[in-house]
């Protein structure tokens, strides 16, 4: 046997041993939180809006060698707040093995100490496990998980093993919003185990909670548990034109009837709304299909355009929203960036400019003089300031 294969073992044991022994860890109550607090009336005014970045730590021991460095770069965009997103793995959305794997699931030491470094610069945290297929069968997604023989007990055992783990992580290093689950649409249903989860995670962790909906299914009557939490997560992926190069007084047409729909659902459940996944590719086609990042995969001066509309749309209708609680963009990555991406990225891009005046306090993100916004038609290259 190579020395190689022999590591590697040794590693997928380490991680096997590691979860079992994560779930040996008693429960330790804490004090009950009210869970029906109504919305803050002016939440941007009084400085609690959390206004981030979101990074996705794709790897295992080596998260922190890998993302440690995007910590001072996203405080010097302005941001105040950092949010992580890990992974947990199953085979595909019928199988029953969700489980923590060591190679591509954040260690709980290096995300420990990358939740500690982005508070040290000045940066809050949200911490969101989701759920990614290892062998997803046509479009499957974490969306259309249904295990087999519809053993959802098996399967909510095994979820609540896999978030509690990372909610004791949570409570252990300062992160200030705990995601307890993220776009698992079929699971919805069962509110009394969702109940369940959410009890189980509060019992860990002392911090504030919310669960990030798909942007298309979160109704009361689709999602019950929203007054368990102290947070409502949504996504924001809608259809925002009927085609590709959209003018920006459709995109913004649209915008304002889906928020309409949206202050409707908040007034039922009182509960400030947090963008868990606000972002567009830079490519022509983006405004049609935003969830859709393999839609026009190929760099062009028109993509970079339409991913800097969306980002002013988005700012014109929710940036200054005293009912948004956070607004979180989509995402910001170890990649260079550039005109040449096309990827969801803004870094060294038009969109990037956005954001750092919108962090700065603009209220729109747009500029104020000419050859500010003469900038915004061109690709910048990545860390140039506005």
């Amino acid at each position: 046997m190579s020395r190689f294969i022999q590591q590697a073992l040794a590693l997928l044991a380490a991680g096997v041993i590691a979860w079992q022994a994560s779930q040996a860890d008693p429960v330790k109550p804490t004090a009950p939180r009210e869970s029906s607090q109504p919305i803050p009336t002016v939440i941007a005014a009084n400085g609690t809006q959390y206004r981030g970045m979101a990074v996705q730590l794709h790897g295992g021991i080596d998260v922190y060698e890998k993302y440690h460095h995007l910590m001072p770069e996203i405080a010097a965009l302005g941001a105040d707040t950092i949010l992580f997103v890990v992974h947990g793995w199953q085979e595909h959305a019928g199988s029953l093995d969700l489980h923590i794997d060591p190679r591509k699931t954040a260690d709980a030491k290096e995300l420990g100490k990358l939740c500690d470094l982005a508070v040290d610069h000045g940066l809050r945290v949200i911490l969101m496990p989701i759920v990614l297929l290892d062998s997803p069968r046509n479009n499957e997604w974490r969306g259309k998980i249904i295990p087999p023989n519809h053993d959802w007990d098996e399967w909510f055992k095994r979820y609540t093993r896999f978030i509690l783990q990372f909610a004791k992580i949570a409570e252990r290093h300062k992160v200030t919003i705990f995601m307890v689950g993220s776009e698992l649409v079929k699971t919805e249903t069962y509110t009394d185990r969702w109940r369940r989860v959410i009890a189980d995670v509060r019992q860990n962790y002392r911090g504030k909670l919310g669960y990030s909906a798909n942007w298309d299914h979160y109704q009361t009557e689709k999602i019950a548990f929203w007054k368990d939490l102290d947070y409502v997560g949504m996504t924001s992926y809608y259809e925002l034109a009927a085609g590709p190069g959209p003018a920006m007084e459709e995109i913004d047409k649209n915008w304002s009837l889906i928020k309409s729909q949206i202050k409707q659902f908040q007034a039922e459940v009182r509960r400030p709304l947090i963008f868990t996944e606000v972002g567009w590719c830079s490519q022509v086609g983006a405004a049609h299909e935003g969830w859709n990042y393999y839609a026009n995969q190929k760099p062009s001066e028109s993509g970079l355009k339409e991913q800097a509309m969306l980002y002013e749309s988005f700012l014109k209708t929710w940036g200054s929203d005293p009912d948004v609680g956070g607004i979180i963009w989509w995402e910001w990555d170890a990649s260079p960036g550039g005109p040449q991406d096309y990827n969801y990225t803004p870094r060294g891009k038009p969109a990037e400019q956005i954001l750092r005046r919108w962090f700065a306090g603009k209220p729109n993100g747009q500029s104020t003089d000419k050859a500010s916004a003469a900038a915004n038609n061109h690709a910048l290259p990545a860390g140039t300031a506005p």
